[in-house]
């Protein structure tokens, strides 16, 4: 609305500075338009405010339904939690209720069972009474009998007491003579055993004695074995010490030998002397030797391939040439083991 009035304004301004009459109705129509633009405006303004009113109206009251509605599910919620609650309680309490009536049951079940185990028992015991009182009223009526003929006893009762008494000497009786038995198969198979191990003590005394002979034998021949055994190792040791010493100068005279053929071409310093020879002089000898054979080896076989080189230089040289008619060639082979031969003579 400011931005339109400034424009209006600014147009008006101009127009007037060109025409006066002309800016003065323009100024008039200018400010109706203006009003009646204000008053659209604010009309409008009217209508959009109400329509928010309205609207505000109904979010409101939309608000309180969910509002009330939301109330409503929270009391449904709870009424319901609380319904399940009680049925909870109730389920649990019956289940309580019947494990109990269950258990009672079953202990009411056991002891009716054991109350029939216990009357089957006491029919069987019974009926045993009744069988032992059966086969024992033939003794009853021994005894009664007995009574009658002997004047000595007045009652059944002493009958028996005196059969106890009879019964009681007997068993002890017959205890100390199985007692008596007993010590005598012990003491007897104790004499026994002393035999036994005095006839295994002389057994093995005499094994014993046999033993030692056998080893007194041994030992002689041992002994004799031993005698034999230090002369002959006295003899072995000379024979060693001479073999020793004919080792020590041979191995002396070649290490001269091949000291002497080395030292011609180059320098060495000789280990030793023939008076003062170890264990380790000996080595270093025998590796000096060693060494030389070597060198004496490889020197014989360069010497051998320079002249089987050379050979085959030759006969090369010869095929080149061409041999003459009416003269036979040797073989290679032939000629080629011929100067081996003598070289290895």
């Amino acid at each position: 609305y400011s931005f339109c009035t400034l424009l209006v304004g600014d147009g008006a301004k101009q127009r007037g500075a060109n025409n006066p009459q002309m800016s003065t109705l323009d100024n008039v129509s200018a400010a109706t338009k203006l009003r009646r633009e204000q008053m659209d405006v604010q009309t409008e303004l009217d209508q959009k405010r109400a329509e928010y009113r309205e609207r505000m109206d109904k979010v409101r009251e939309r608000e309180l339904q969910l509002s009330k509605r939301r109330q409503e599910l929270q009391d449904k919620l709870v009424r319901f939690y609380k319904f399940i609650q009680e049925n909870e309680i109730k389920k649990n309490r019956a289940d309580k209720k019947a494990h109990a009536e269950m258990k009672a049951k079953e202990e009411k079940h056991q002891l009716i069972v054991q109350l029939n185990e216990d009357s089957r028992r006491l029919e069987r015991e019974k009926q045993e009474i009744k069988d032992k009182l059966q086969r024992y009223h033939k003794y009853q009526k021994y005894l009664d009998e007995v009574l009658q003929q002997n004047e000595e006893y007045s009652d059944p009762n002493d009958i028996i007491s005196r059969w106890k008494t009879l019964d009681g000497n007997h068993k002890e009786l017959q205890a100390r003579k199985t007692h008596l038995e007993q010590q005598m198969e012990i003491q007897r198979q104790v004499l026994q055993k002393k035999k036994e191990s005095k006839a295994t003590e002389i057994l093995d005394y005499t094994n014993a004695l046999a033993n030692k002979g056998k080893q007194l034998e041994t030992l002689h021949r041992e002994v004799t074995k031993a005698q034999d055994d230090i002369e002959y190792s006295l003899e072995k040791k000379t024979s060693t010490t001479k073999t020793i010493g004919q080792i020590k100068m041979a191995t002396q005279n070649l290490y001269d030998r091949c000291f002497e053929n080395a030292s011609k071409f180059r320098p060495i310093r000789k280990h030793g002397s023939k008076d003062e020879q170890g264990g380790e002089e000996i080595l270093h000898q025998l590796q000096f030797i060693g060494e030389c054979l070597g060198d004496y080896i490889y020197i014989r076989d360069k010497h051998r391939e320079e002249i089987k080189a050379k050979k085959v230089q030759q006969q090369h040289n010869q095929t080149a040439r061409g041999a003459p008619a009416g003269v036979k060639r040797k073989p290679a082979g032939h000629a080629e083991m011929q100067p081996a031969a003598n070289n290895d003579d």
